[in-house]
């Protein structure tokens, strides 16, 4: 039957159609390539109909039964298909931009490559639907439940996700940009070369996200849970990422130009290339296993072993982490403290390379006995020569050194109205509590001046964990303090009035200024300090904006800072000891 027959019967109206359909219609109905616009098709049987490459717009199909019709590649923008059967209806490469589709039965239609843009699909289940490679762009997908549902390639730009569950959902290349993602799960979401530019995820749960060549410029990432999130390749420049957290998370080879840590994303920090990677990133490790055990001429040549990686990559410093014992072996790892101006990825690779290279010379060495017994002589010569002369110069170690230390602040509060009786009491109770904990911590450089303290720490953990004890023990024996804690460069230098080591640098001043704008009872930190030790998972950090009562640097007196409160959050005499 000829299509003008057919398109004849269409024009009679529903129940004439539907009659013909039962009584005298062909068992195959073809309208491919059909014209139609404006038409009310409501309650029309359509069940099986060919509609490949038809153009069919501001139409109405309410209730109609599309049940198995084949709409392959047609163009359907602008249609009504409110409670229509769309069950099994083949939509590939079609376009329903633009459609309603209020309380339509999508059940098994095959999207593949459809193009679904500013559609309303609220209160629709589209989770069974292919949409893979698929277009929503515009369309209301507020609550779907789209767990684990495969969006590779899909594009969702100025979609409306709020609420919408995509844990665990496969975004591989998808785009997002524009999107409202507002309450949102992405928790486990595979997130690789998606483009979520200038995208709000402030305050979402991003846990174990793969960003992997993902574009998450000018993206808010204020608050957001970043613990082991992949962020390989990653685009990050002009992210906001005050409060992130970004413990145990994963970066290489980030492009970050510049980035926004405070809590109205206005003061711009900048980077050079590489740099942000080198200051957050988790330290590069570099391993060897050795077969059986560690030989002696194998311990004896590490030293000559780091020095000769930091020669061939020029500007880095290493130093030996540790060597312990695993099943059939030994394990050494180096630890890289200072990249340089090395892209810290490739770093890695090619450190990693060199030192598997010289391992090998290394393991060589087992079965040369001549040149093991002549390595053996000339370690035995350098330690009886150098040996005595080292012990003599340990004595004056300290003097002009420049370290990397936390260093922690405390004053007493109320110290001037002590009277005279109870002053000198006071004092020795004071001093008798803080010391045990001092030692406890290994706290360095001790200088105790009437009611205030000032220490530093190898590393920022132990530092927040000595200043919380310091805090609670004496504040349960009835005193009232401040401390202030910052990490930096502090030069140790020779006090030539008092005789003895004393610091000077910038973090140290910065930890006495916060130390005098704490409130009673408050431990306040820097962000740096926040960064290395909130990787411990000991504190809890809380944000303070506070004012400087004194000018340091740059920052004039009253101009207010970023910083930290801090509480543990587990027993620090388990956790430590």
């Amino acid at each position: 039957m000829n299509q003008e027959r057919i398109l004849h019967e269409l024009r009679q109206g529903a129940s004439a159609w539907n009659q013909w359909r039962k009584k005298g219609a062909p068992a195959t109905i073809n309208l491919d390539g059909v014209e139609l616009t404006a038409m009310d098709l409501s309650h029309y049987d359509l069940s099986k109909v060919s509609l490949r490459n038809a153009t069919i717009t501001h139409c109405v199909f309410k209730q109609a039964d599309l049940i198995w019709a084949n709409c392959d590649s047609s163009q359907l923008q602008h249609n009504d298909f409110s409670q229509a059967k769309l069950i099994a209806t083949n939509l590939t490469r079609c376009d329903l931009s633009y459609s309603q589709l209020r309380l339509a039965n999508l059940l098994t239609a095959n999207t593949t490559n459809a193009t679904l843009e500013h559609i309303d699909f609220r209160g629709q289940d589209i989770s069974g639907l292919m949409l893979r490679d698929v277009s929503l762009a515009g369309s209301n997908l507020e609550g779907q439940q789209l767990a684990r549902v495969d969006l590779t390639n899909t594009d969702l730009t100025g979609a409306n996700l709020r609420g919408a569950d995509l844990s665990g959902a496969l975004l591989v290349g998808a785009c997002l940009q524009d999107c409202d993602l507002q309450d949102a799960n992405l928790t486990g979401a595979q997130c690789k070369s998606v483009n979520l530019a200038g995208v709000s995820l402030r305050g979402m749960d991003l846990n174990k996200v793969d960003f992997t060549n993902a574009d998450l410029s000018n993206c808010d990432l204020r608050e957001a849970n970043l613990a082991k999130a992949k962020l390989i390749n990653t685009q990050l420049s002009g992210a906001k990422l005050w409060n992130a957290n970004m413990a145990n998370w994963v970066i290489n080879n980030i492009r970050c130009t510049h980035s926004f840590w405070d809590k109205s994303a206005k003061q711009k920090t900048t980077y050079r290339p590489h740099e942000f990677e080198r200051i957050f990133a988790e330290a590069i490790t570099i391993e060897l296993r050795y077969p059986y055990r560690l030989a002696d001429h194998e311990l004896a040549t590490l030293p000559i072993f780091i020095e000769h990686l930091a020669a061939v990559h020029w500007g880095t410093i290493l130093r030996l982490k540790s060597i312990s014992d695993v099943a059939g072996g030994a394990l050494v790892k180096f630890v890289v403290e200072e990249v340089g101006s090395h892209n810290p990825t490739e770093l890695k690779n090619q450190l990693q390379a060199e030192a598997e290279r010289i391992q090998l010379a290394q393991l060589m060495l087992r079965n040369n006995t001549q040149l093991h017994f002549q390595l053996k002589e000339k370690v035995a010569a350098i330690r009886e020569e150098f040996w005595p002369r080292l012990l003599e110069l340990a004595v004056d170690h300290e003097h002009e050194q420049v370290r990397n230390l936390t260093i922690l602040f405390m004053d007493l509060k109320g110290f001037s109205k002590w009277s005279d009786g109870e002053l000198s009491e006071k004092l020795s109770l004071f001093r008798g509590l803080v010391k045990p904990i001092l030692k406890k911590f290994a706290a360095g450089h001790p200088n105790m001046e009437g009611d205030s303290l000032r220490v530093t720490f190898k590393n920022a953990t132990a530092g927040l964990s000595c200043a919380c004890m310091i805090r609670n023990v004496l504040r349960a024996a009835g005193f009232e303090l401040r401390i202030g804690v910052e990490l930096g460069e502090v030069l140790v230098v020779h006090n030539e009035v008092t005789d003895i080591p004393d610091l000077e640098g910038v973090a140290v001043s910065m930890a006495a200024r916060m130390e005098a704008a704490a409130e009673p009872g408050e431990v306040l930190v820097s962000q740096r300090v926040r960064h290395y030790a909130e990787r411990s998972e000991l504190f809890e950090f809380t944000p303070r904006r506070v004012p400087l009562k004194k000018s340091i640097g740059a920052i004039a007196q009253g101009e207010y800072i970023e910083c930290f409160a801090v509480e543990a959050i587990k027993n620090l005499q388990e956790t430590i000891s």
